[in-house]
């Protein structure tokens, strides 16, 4: 669960006057924990709050606080403290939304102390003073369940959160839910949840590979072989983009994968969908796109759907639009960011406005494959640039230099000398400072200045 933000929204209580006492206690208190805020962090909040603590005793909200923090560094033993001090205060409290967080801080204590029971106890009390769960503790309670072995309880409750607040998961609560669903019967609908965790992952660890292979053997062992060959495809086309596996390496492995099948079977219609896709036919791409469903929702079919579409002939802006409206679920992954370039660019909308930010994130995802090069050029043509291919962002004269500073030779700085020999231009502006810094470095100066002859 959000443990971060039970603490935040813990001091936001205070600040609201949510607490108990006269009212110029109140107003006193806040005035000292906003000053407190505004000075201290960590270890030095956590005292200062522990020293407002023995001056407001009855206070519900400050041992709350407190007990978030210490929970959240895993001090157990004063987090028992502070809570048991906070149990007769809570009877007493007339707000709903300090006894939902007292009860929520108690349960993830008692969770993590192993008494289970207790953990779903005062859980149902949390949900008791607020079912809306902000912090989703029926997640805490479902794993309470599940380690009583009341998996039955423990899946109901899991699910429905997944359904409904699955922000409010970390990974560790997401590892329980496919443990839960392990336990049960293969049906459509714990499919579907454990495609989409893996979809979530994606999104949340973006660099991180593999996801779509497991998706791709949950979904064969089911039978659903569009999904199957879809996650499988996801997970070539990211390796494509990372410079990994080359293209004549995709369609070999596409084509053993139609070997498998019968020529007129539609799998093997959707592996040449894949082929379509990779050469850039984008209205053949589209049409098989848009005629099959697959078993499950996956959002790399749905990238297909709309970067096929985006980037036909039947583009628009609206199709723009949703391609866009579907950036938060591809963080990172170049293929979305430089085929949105392209479709805002066959639409006439590729100005600085709209193309330079897009631009921008397709070039760092990659730097140095195709697609990066090719979005330097044309980011460079924005800005009336010749030779844009030797163009280095910001951050990627960083990465030199962090290198270099490490130690590593100044060899690898031709692309640098390179893209200092462009001239003025708005890229070497935004990177005057870390060029300056660059040219500091041991031997750095002199081997630009050798190297003025690099195009």
């Amino acid at each position: 669960m959000m443990r971060k933000i039970l603490s935040v929204l813990c001091i936001a209580m205070i600040l609201l006057g949510s607490c108990g006492g006269n009212k110029n206690d109140n107003a006193q208190l806040e005035k000292e924990v906003e000053a407190l805020m505004q000075e201290k962090q960590g270890n030095d909040l956590l005292a200062g709050l522990m020293e407002l603590d023995k001056k407001y005793k009855d206070n519900l909200s400050l041992k709350i606080n407190i007990a978030g923090i210490l929970l959240l560094n895993d001090n157990m033993k004063d987090a028992d403290e502070y809570l048991k001090q906070g149990l007769a205060l809570v009877k007493k409290s007339k707000s709903g939304e300090e006894k939902y967080l007292f009860y929520t801080n108690y349960a993830v204590f008692e969770f993590k102390n192993q008494n289970y029971d207790k953990c779903i106890e005062y859980a149902k009390n949390a949900l008791d003073a607020d079912k809306s769960d902000p912090l989703g503790v029926k997640i805490t309670m479902a794993k309470g369940y599940a380690e009583l072995q009341d998996n039955a309880s423990a899946i109901k409750l899991m699910k429905d959160a997944w359904n409904n607040e699955r922000d409010k998961f970390i990974e560790e609560d997401m590892v329980y839910l496919l443990m839960l669903l392990g336990s049960e019967v293969d049906s459509l609908e714990n499919i579907e949840i454990v495609v989409s965790i893996a979809d979530e992952l994606s999104i949340r660890k973006p660099s991180m590979t593999g996801t779509g292979l497991q998706q791709a053997q949950v979904l064969e062992d089911a039978g659903y072989m569009i999904g199957a060959l879809t996650a499988s495809f996801s997970e070539l086309d990211r390796m494509r983009f990372l410079g990994r596996l080359t293209d004549d390496e995709i369609y070999s492995t596409l084509n053993q994968f139609a070997s498998h099948f019968p020529a007129d079977s539609p799998y093997v219609r959707l592996l040449d969908g894949f082929r379509l896709y990779m050469h850039e036919d984008w209205d053949k791409a589209d049409d098989v796109f848009s005629s099959m469903v697959p078993e499950v929702p996956l959002n790399f079919y749905t990238y297909l759907q709309l970067v096929s579409r985006a980037n036909s002939s039947r583009t628009s802006v609206q199709a723009c639009d949703m391609l866009q409206a579907a950036g938060d679920r591809f963080p990172l992954f170049q293929g979305y960011y430089y085929y949105f370039w392209k479709a805002l660019d066959k639409n006439g909308l590729l100005d600085k406005e709209k193309g330079d930010p897009v631009l921008r994130e397709c070039i760092l995802s990659n730097p140095s494959s195709r697609f990066g090069i090719d979005s330097k050029k044309r980011l460079g043509a924005l800005y009336g640039i010749a030779d844009g291919e030797n163009i280095l962002l910001r951050d990627e004269l960083m990465v030199y230099y962090v290198k270099v500073k490490g130690g590593e030779s100044t060899d690898m700085l031709e692309p640098v000398a390179r893209f200092l020999n462009m001239g003025d231009n708005q890229f070497r502006t935004e990177g005057a400072r870390i060029i300056s810094e660059l040219e500091k470095l041991p031997g750095v100066k002199e081997w630009l200045s050798q190297h003025q002859d690099i195009k």
